[in-house]
This record gives C-alpha cells, sequence and structure tokens, in this order.
C-alpha cells in the first residue's frame, strides 16, 4: 500500500492550456449537447410509441442523436469556433422545438 501512495499521477498531466473563459465555453456547449441528446431521446419514445410504422423515423433519429454525441467526443475547449457552432447548431435546433411545442 506505501507503494501505491508515491505515485503521482496528476503532475505528469502537467497543466491546462486553454483559459477559464475558454472552459466555461466548452462546458457550457456539452450542456448543449447533452439538451440536444435529450430532445432525440424523447422524439425517439414518442415515435417507438407510434409502432411499427415509425421504424425509418426512429433510426433516422437515432443516427442523429448518435451524430451529437460524436460531436461532443471531437469537440476541443481550444477550438472556439467548434464550440461556438456547436451552441449555435443546438440553439437551433433546441428553439424549433420550442417554436413546434405549440401546433
Amino acid at each position: 500500500m506505501g507503494q501505491l501512495a508515491e505515485i503521482a499521477v496528476l503532475p505528469a498531466l502537467g497543466k491546462a492550456s486553454w483559459s477559464g473563459a475558454q472552459l466555461l465555453q466548452y462546458e457550457v456547449a456539452l450542456e448543449a449537447v447533452r439538451q440536444a441528446i435529450g430532445h432525440y431521446a424523447q422524439r425517439i419514445a414518442e415515435a417507438e410509441a407510434a409502432g411499427e410504422s415509425a421504424c425509418d423515423e426512429i433510426a433516422m433519429l437515432r443516427a442523429e442523436q448518435a451524430a451529437w454525441a460524436a460531436r461532443a467526443q471531437d469537440l476541443d475547449p481550444l477550438d472556439t469556433g467548434a464550440v461556438k457552432q456547436l451552441r449555435t447548431d443546438a440553439d437551433d435546433l433546441l428553439s424549433e422545438d420550442e417554436d413546434g411545442a405549440g401546433e
């Protein structure tokens, strides 16, 4: 057990190369992705409730949901343009949902 205490893992990681502002924007973008994934989860559940006739729609929704998850995995806190674009795309997606909610 004493040997384990001698292993220092965190110092080997080094210092983060992004600013606090970049980290905040990155975290907000990741939350936007979580919201988008939830949006698709709701739409998938609705389509599943519709029955077998919605199989193609369900497959498309699952693919779109997976694409959002992949965008989050690929996102780099230092790529402020991609972070901003992801937030814009998520805002557009979620505002379309709100606009159509009253129909």
